[in-house]
């Protein structure tokens, strides 16, 4: 699948008014159940003022910067009455043309119920998930002091509110 944005672009997300994300990651989706195939794509956002993580689909996207002039944007960019993180966040549209049928695969899915993990699993999980993000700060931090990009130290703060929010929880 071919998308219409790449890693660093900046974008508005529907619902999210007055705010602009970078583009961290995405996921091509193809979903097969009993009503069919489905392709789609979910994209991985951090904003680009405050850190926030947001999930988004392709469609709830609008380009407004490209990564090459995204540094020069956002010291250009009015802060002013930007609005507050409001902690995690995940958007999906209410658009489903591509063809899921969410309420009968979310009827199915809940009859199976959640899976249990032990105390010391999700203790591993979540010493593991906080050295990788360590880790990952640590690398954007050493590319800021490297070029002196502010790009980098933009997403280390990122980073650092993803895992102060992870250590709060």
């Amino acid at each position: 699948m071919k998308t219409e944005f790449t890693f660093g672009d900046i974008v508005s997300v529907a619902g999210y008014e007055n705010r602009i994300f970078y583009v961290d990651a995405w996921r091509e989706v193809k979903e097969t159940d009993e009503w069919g195939v489905s392709e789609y794509v979910e994209f991985e956002l951090t904003d680009a003022i405050n850190g926030e993580f947001l999930d988004a689909y392709e469609t709830d996207l609008r380009l407004v910067c490209r990564k090459q002039f995204a540094e020069d944007y956002l010291l250009e960019y009015d802060e002013t009455n930007y609005p507050e993180p409001t902690g995690a966040a995940f958007h999906f549209t209410d658009d489903y043309s591509f063809g899921i049928g969410y309420a009968k695969k979310e009827a199915v899915g809940m009859a199976k119920g959640p899976k249990e993990t032990s105390k010391r699993e999700r203790a591993a999980i979540a010493k593991r998930k906080t050295d990788e993000l360590l880790d990952e700060y640590n690398d954007y931090m050493r590319l800021h002091e490297a070029f002196g990009d502010a790009e980098y130290k933009t997403k280390a703060n990122a980073v650092m509110t993803k895992l102060r929010r992870e250590a709060g929880e």
